[in-house]
């Protein structure tokens, strides 16, 4: 069955990232070509980003994009 990817644990991951290479959300947003707001929602967990934006935060941020998953997973919900 899928696993589901938790939103939260994604954002506290971009979060952290963001943070331990010393960037604030404007720079991060900027980086990414994203608004900040909507990085500000990702890290809240309250945001469902598409690809495009976790790739581009990926790259704001010098990872490749699986290193925003290392810590993703939810347990597994039952439903497929």
């Amino acid at each position: 069955m899928a696993r589901a990817v938790s939103k939260s644990i994604l954002g506290k991951t971009v979060r952290g990232l963001r943070l331990k290479a010393g960037f604030t959300q404007a720079e991060l947003s900027q980086r990414a070509g994203i608004f900040r707001t909507h990085l500000a929602r990702i890290e809240g967990g309250s945001a469902n980003p598409t690809l495009t934006a976790i790739v581009a935060i990926a790259r704001g941020l010098n990872v490749d994009p699986e290193k925003l998953f290392d810590h993703c997973q939810a347990p597994d919900s039952g439903t497929p």
